[in-house]
């Protein structure tokens, strides 16, 4: 199974930094904006690749879907011969309360 690499603050790490962590065959840094719901349920949404989301009934699992929605989405692009829609997630507008992670994906 592919790791994810958690990275918790974005400015402290560098996609050279994590080259070696793993034999990749694509590493993909994902912004990704949580957020928790009244009923407990969390949020996981890809602020840099849009239309992709999870979610999970603690953070930590809706952090594992969304890697593997991620997975999904980059495949669907790839299998259909278009580039993988990145934006800058910098522009996004992040929820009050919502905890952002970067995420690097090995797909």
């Amino acid at each position: 199974m592919d790791e994810v690499l958690e990275l918790e603050n974005a400015k402290m790490a560098d996609i050279r930094d994590v080259l070696s962590w793993a034999a990749p065959r694509s590493l993909y840094r994902c912004h990704v904006c949580i957020t928790r719901d009244e009923e407990g349920v969390f949020s996981a949404t890809v602020l840099n690749l849009p239309g992709c989301g999870s979610c999970g009934d603690t953070e930590q699992e809706a952090i594992q879907n969304v890697r593997e929605a991620v997975l999904g989405v980059i495949a669907s692009h790839i299998e259909a011969g278009e580039d993988i829609p990145w934006v800058n997630s910098m522009l996004s507008t992040i929820p009050e309360g919502a905890r952002q992670r970067w995420i690097v994906v090995n797909a």
